[in-house]
């Protein structure tokens, strides 16, 4: 666990810097698991920002409520469900939305893939940015699916991120909403 520690102290909080995450900002966490990007993303967001992180699996979030309280993070609001047609959260609130790693879940075929887009869509703010790991897919499909669902690559960039508890290489893929 060491890579996550050194994930969740220092090289996470760099990475989502430069993925976008600035202080006061309100992110979602797709699948967040057990919070390896929620744990420092809710730190750079601090007490003016919040994280919503949501999963399907009770343990993985029980892992991430273990987390927070150790960091003593208050900024996490923890939503225990699966995603089917609605993420719970209001119009126009999120400012960065983290698909990371989701899309062996989520396959291009997927009936749920349009629908979670058009959640993402919904619940981002007008300059709300969508940030892609494209784990697990066929990165071309899926990047037309997404400028398909009305967002516009503004960033791709090749960094340093977690994947499966180890540090790895890949690629990160940020879209702006585009206003209909």
């Amino acid at each position: 666990m060491i890579e996550v520690d050194e994930w969740t102290k220092q090289k996470g909080i760099k990475f989502l810097k430069e993925v976008g995450i600035k202080k006061g900002d309100i992110i979602f966490d797709c699948c967040c698991g057990e919070g390896n990007y929620t744990i420092p993303a809710a730190k750079i967001s601090g007490k003016d920002g919040m994280v919503c992180a949501i999963d399907m699996n009770k343990n993985k979030l029980d892992t991430l409520k273990e987390k927070s309280n150790l960091e003593n993070l208050k900024n996490i609001k923890i939503i225990e469900k699966e995603f089917k047609k609605t993420i719970p959260l209001p119009d126009k609130f999120i400012d960065m939305v983290l698909l990371y790693d989701i899309f062996w879940y989520f396959s291009i075929e997927d009936i749920r893939l349009p629908l979670l887009l058009d959640e993402v869509y919904r619940i981002l703010k007008n300059n709300g940015l969508l940030s892609i790991y494209p784990e697990h897919v066929d990165t071309n499909k899926l990047k037309l699916i997404i400028i398909d669902a009305n967002f516009r690559l503004e960033k791709e960039f090749f960094n340093t991120l977690i994947h499966n508890n180890n540090l790895k290489k890949g690629y990160i893929w940020n879209f702006k909403k585009v206003l209909k």
